[in-house]
């Protein structure tokens, strides 16, 4: 069982992954397992050789969010082809057709899933080559197993002679400057770069740009794992277990980190930093909306603090304070 205490992932550190596996193609290294009714925030680095392809198929559950950390992507999405790069996302929901070339040696395919379970079905795969290689090329095995997996591969010729198109004609490539939606302050800015409507539900991810000085306090504990991907800067995290223990690091970029349900933590970010919220169980585009419309309707409201408390926690949020030292 995985330990709910290992915060903190460097991407690039064998030490802090769960698991890695060597599949001739790519190498898949895990972080962090599923969890929750969902499946939530499971994450992996997959790194590709080049011309690896990944053929034209769709899921019948399960959703996708990849980070391009290094490289570049010939994606088919749709019937379209876009090369995707380094800093680029792409999002795809469940029945969204999909097939990849990857175009560079070492590209760093960063994938975060929900309800898929991708780590065990490489797990299975593994076990059917390790032991019954023959069924692996049986066609009527292979479709009882890409059926137990909610997958259905697609005509090949589909991706090889899709029309190519700028990213911008295939919404689910997300580049740099996309955001569905955007609000900013004080030395912040937070753009949606996944929405709550493609997540089923179950939460958004938010990419957050913060000023050196900012902290954020969460000192009311909460029932919701929380997960940061850090992109630039540096980020000092200090969580509280119980009333005696204390754990404080510094993730800088290229590093995950995890927050269990229920332990009290603070962020203070001490370089200008990029993160990524992609666990974010608050209603957090529909909070800032309606703190913008009160804080211009009726201000007073938020100059009350008991009244302040109500409003955030009507969207589950637990920040208990956001400010920047000077």
């Amino acid at each position: 069982m995985e330990d709910n205490t290992r915060y903190l992932v460097r991407c690039e550190e064998a030490s802090d992954w769960v698991r890695h596996v060597d599949e001739g193609t790519q190498i898949v290294n895990d972080f962090y397992l599923p969890q929750g009714p969902f499946e939530k925030n499971e994450m992996s680095d997959t790194i590709y050789h080049a011309g690896t392809k990944v053929n034209y198929h769709e899921h019948s559950q399960g959703y996708e969010t990849f980070f391009i950390a290094r490289g570049s992507v010939e994606c088919t999405i749709r019937g379209k082809k876009a090369v995707a790069q380094t800093g680029d996302i792409v999002h795809l929901p469940p029945y969204t057709p999909h097939g990849f070339v990857f175009l560079e040696e070492g590209t760093i395919w960063r994938e975060l899933f929900q309800e898929i379970n991708m780590q065990q079905g490489i797990l299975n795969k593994n076990m059917i080559l390790k032991h019954y290689p023959d069924l692996y090329e049986d066609p009527e095995f292979i479709g009882m197993y890409r059926e137990a997996n909610g997958s259905f591969v697609r005509e090949k010729e589909v991706q090889d002679i899709a029309p190519v198109v700028p990213k911008s004609e295939i919404p689910e490539i997300r580049e740099p400057g996309f955001a569905w939606a955007r609000h900013c302050g004080d030395g912040w800015e937070l753009k949606l770069k996944v929405g709550r409507f493609e997540c089923n539900g179950a939460k958004e991810v938010w990419e957050a740009n913060l000023d050196a000085g900012i902290t954020i306090e969460y000192q009311d504990p909460h029932p919701y794992f929380e997960l940061y991907y850090i992109t630039k800067g540096r980020v000092r995290f200090t969580i509280l277990e119980g009333f005696a223990d204390e754990a404080v690091f510094v993730a800088e970029a290229g590093s995950i980190v995890r927050i269990p349900p229920y332990a009290k933590h603070k962020i203070e970010v001490v370089e200008a930093a990029q993160l990524f919220d992609n666990g974010c169980e608050i209603r957090l585009m529909s909070m800032l909306e309606d703190l913008a419309a009160i804080r211009a309707a009726r201000p007073q409201v938020l100059e009350d603090p008991v009244m302040k408390k109500k409003l955030l926690r009507k969207y589950k949020c637990f920040v208990t304070a956001f400010y920047k030292k000077a």
